[in-house]
C-alpha cells in the first residue's frame, strides 16, 4: 500500500464513523456479544435438576434460546422478503426457490439426520461469518473520508479482502483439529476433542482427516491475522483508522476463534448464536427504520410494525410460536405413529429439524442475496 501522510488523511466525526450512534453501536451491535455467556450460565443451572428423557440441558438450552432470540432473530428476515411485495415481485424465482428448503430438510431428515446436522453446521458457520463480513463492509462503506481519495478505493478491495480472510478462517482452526481427530497439545493436554454436536459426530470427508488439514487451517489464520493487525497499524499511521470497524472484528474474530475449544459444543455454539441474533435484530431494525423513511417498505403492516424495535421483536415471537407449534404436532404425530422406532430424542430431533431447520436454512438463503446489498430498495446502505 502507498502510504498516505497523516496531515492529508481526510477527517471525520466520531459519530460519523459509526453505523448509527455510538451508544446504538456499542450496546446492540458490538459489545453485546457479553449475551454469549447466557447459554453457558444457564447450561450450569440446568445442570443442577434431573430431566428425563431427551430434556437434557442441551435440548432446554436449545429451546430456550430459540424461543427468546433465535427464531425471531430468524423470522425478521421475512419482513424484508416473504412480507416485502417488492421484493416477491422483483424476485419472484428466487422467491419462490425458497419453498424448496422444507422439501431438501424433510427429505434428507429421513434419509440421513447426521448428514443434515452437518450440512446444517457448515452453513450456519457461512452465515455467521457473512453477517459479520456484512456489518464491516457497512462501516467500511459508511466511512465519510473513503471518498476523499480516488486511489483509497483500491486500498479498500485490500481492506476488505484481509478482513474477509480473517473472519473466514478465524472459526475453523481448532475445529479442524477436533473434526479430523487430530492431536492438539496445550501444557501437557491434549485439547482436540470429539467434535460431537446434537449429541452426532459431524461428517467429514475420510481423505481430509489428515494431519495437515488444521494446520493449513492455523497457518491460514495466522496469515490473515499478521496482515490485519500490520493494516491496522499502517491505518493508525495515515489517520485512516476506523475504530467501530476494527473493535468489531476484533471482538468477532476472537469469539469464533475460542468458540470451537469448548468441550460443550451445542452450548458453545448456541453462545455465539445469541449475539449473532440479537446482532442481526438491531441491524433488520435500522433497516426497516430507514426503508420506512425513505417509502421504500411496500407492506404498510410492516412499515409500521417497524417503527419500534419492541412491536418488531414480537412480530417475530408470535412466528417463532407458531413454529412451535407446529413442532409439538409433528412430535404428537410420530409419537403415535411409532416412528423411529419410539426413540424419544431421534423423534425430537427430526421434529425440531423439519420445522425450525427448513425456517432457519431460508433465513440463510435470503440473508446471502441481503448481505450482498445488491438491491439498495430492499437492503439500503447505511447512510
Amino acid at each position: 500500500m502507498t502510504a498516505i501522510p497523516a496531515n492529508t488523511a481526510p477527517k471525520a466525526s466520531s459519530r460519523g464513523l459509526w453505523l448509527v450512534s455510538p451508544a446504538y453501536d456499542l450496546t446492540l451491535i458490538i459489545f453485546s456479544s457479553v449475551l454469549l455467556v447466557l447459554p453457558h450460565i444457564g447450561s450450569m443451572l440446568a445442570g443442577q435438576y434431573k430431566f428425563e428423557g431427551a430434556l437434557t440441558p442441551n435440548v432446554v438450552i436449545d429451546l430456550v434460546v430459540t424461543a427468546l432470540i433465535g427464531g425471531p432473530h430468524l423470522f425478521a428476515t421475512y419482513t424484508m422478503t416473504f412480507m416485502e411485495p417488492r421484493f416477491r415481485q422483483r424476485y419472484k424465482k428466487y422467491t419462490w426457490g425458497a419453498l424448496l428448503m422444507p422439501v431438501f430438510v424433510i427429505g434428507l431428515a429421513l434419509y440421513n439426520l447426521t448428514l443434515l446436522v452437518s450440512i446444517f453446521f457448515f452453513w450456519a458457520s457461512v452465515h455467521v461469518i457473512h453477517q459479520a463480513a456484512y456489518i464491516a463492509d457497512s462501516y467500511r462503506f459508511k466511512d465519510p473520508r473513503s471518498d476523499a481519495f480516488t486511489h483509497l478505493k483500491r486500498l479498500q478491495w485490500y481492506s476488505r479482502v484481509i478482513d474477509y480472510g480473517l473472519l473466514l478462517t478465524s472459526l475453523y482452526p481448532i475445529a479442524t483439529f477436533r473434526i479430523t481427530g487430530t492431536p492438539l497439545w496445550i501444557n501437557g493436554q491434549n485439547v482436540s476433542l470429539p467434535f460431537e454436536t446434537g449429541g452426532r459426530a459431524l461428517l467429514f470427508p475420510d481423505f481430509l482427516k489428515q494431519d495437515w488439514v488444521p494446520l493449513l487451517a492455523s497457518a491460514a489464520f495466522a496469515f490473515f491475522l499478521v496482515a490485519f493487525i500490520a493494516k491496522t497499524i499502517w491505518e493508525w499511521r495515515v489517520g485512516l483508522f476506523h475504530g467501530p470497524k476494527t473493535l468489531h472484528m476484533s471482538l468477532a474474530s476472537v469469539l469464533f476463534f475460542l468458540t470451537p475449544f469448548l468441550a460443550n459444543l451445542d452450548v458453545a455454539f448456541q453462545g455465539l448464536n445469541v449475539w449473532h441474533s440479537f446482532q442481526y435484530l438491531a441491524v433488520v431494525l435500522y433497516l426497516n427504520r430507514v426503508r420506512a423513511e425513505k417509502g421504500l417498505i411496500g407492506s404498510e403492516f410492516v412499515a409500521k410494525v417497524s417503527k419500534s424495535g419492541r412491536s418488531l421483536y414480537w412480530l417475530c415471537f408470535l412466528f417463532t410460536l407458531g413454529a412451535g407449534v407446529a413442532y409439538v404436532l409433528v412430535r404428537v404425530i410420530l409419537h403415535f405413529t411409532g416412528a423411529f422406532g419410539a426413540d424419544i430424542a431421534q423423534q425430537h430431533y427430526f421434529s425440531f429439524y423439519s420445522v425450525v431447520l427448513s425456517a432457519l436454512l431460508i433465513h440463510y438463503y435470503f440473508d446471502h442475496f441481503l448481505f450482498l446489498q445488491v438491491d439498495d430498495v430492499i437492503t439500503p446502505k447505511w447512510s
